[in-house]
């Protein structure tokens, strides 16, 4: 059964028999099936008409790397999965959530729980800086959460540096470790040579990591997100 009620008529004319879309910036329609529960009945088709709105969050600073996290998904999904690992999604959806299998898989994605690598996309500008980083030769936080999503657990960082001496370092390290064993670092090997060199760096769940850059008077010295591992 369908049940439309009023929800098909826009501004005294009714627009048809399943009506999904929006008019100008004023109306949104939909058509989506009962699912058994909040008066929906299972089996029949329902129509909705509601306010125009722009979801929470939109052109927010985090959308990107939502949007990219969702596009890695929906890759996943498409190319990675068999055929039984998305039947047990679909097993599992089933079991009373009342979605299907991909919609459970993009829920699990979306909050870090698939493992899954994600690429950043093409950044128009570096993440950071040298006037955003403290080069004295100690260690440092460095909150990446505004360009990382929740659910993160690695990083992968593109460092562009060079300076006038050889041997000058910058590293990195998981916050809250206190050895120098299991870091990430790179180095200027002549003089004034540019280099363009690529780290793995495990992060916290606030997405936060650590760095060290020697104290010394670096030219370049600037950092972006390439992508990240959930």
């Amino acid at each position: 059964m369908i049940r439309t009620t009023n929800n098909r008529v826009y501004d005294g004319v009714d627009l048809g028999r399943l009506v999904h879309g929006s008019i100008d910036k004023d109306r949104t329609f939909r058509v989506r099936p009962g699912h058994g529960y909040l008066a929906g009945d299972e089996n029949d088709i329902y129509q909705d008409q509601y306010p125009y709105f722009l979801p929470t969050g939109y052109a927010t600073a985090n959308i990107g790397p939502a949007r990219q996290q969702w596009i890695a998904a929906v890759h996943k999904w498409t190319t990675d999965l068999t055929a039984a690992q998305k039947a047990a999604y679909d097993g599992r959806a089933r079991a009373g959530l009342h979605m299907s299998g991909f919609n459970l898989f993009m829920r699990e994605a979306m909050k870090g729980l698939v493992d899954m690598y994600v690429d950043r996309g093409d950044p128009t500008a570096y993440d950071v800086t040298k006037a955003m980083l403290d080069t004295d030769g100690a260690w440092h936080e460095m909150d990446i959460s505004a360009i990382v999503p929740a659910g993160a657990k690695a990083v992968h960082f593109l460092v562009h540096f060079d300076g006038v001496g050889v041997d000058w370092k910058i590293m990195f390290r998981k916050k809250g470790n206190t050895n120098e064993i299991n870091h990430a670092g790179m180095e200027t090997l002549l003089n004034s040579l540019e280099r363009h060199r690529s780290a793995i760096v495990a992060c916290d769940s606030n997405r936060t990591i650590e760095y060290k850059a020697d104290n010394v008077a670096w030219t370049t010295l600037s950092l972006a997100v390439r992508g990240w591992w959930t």
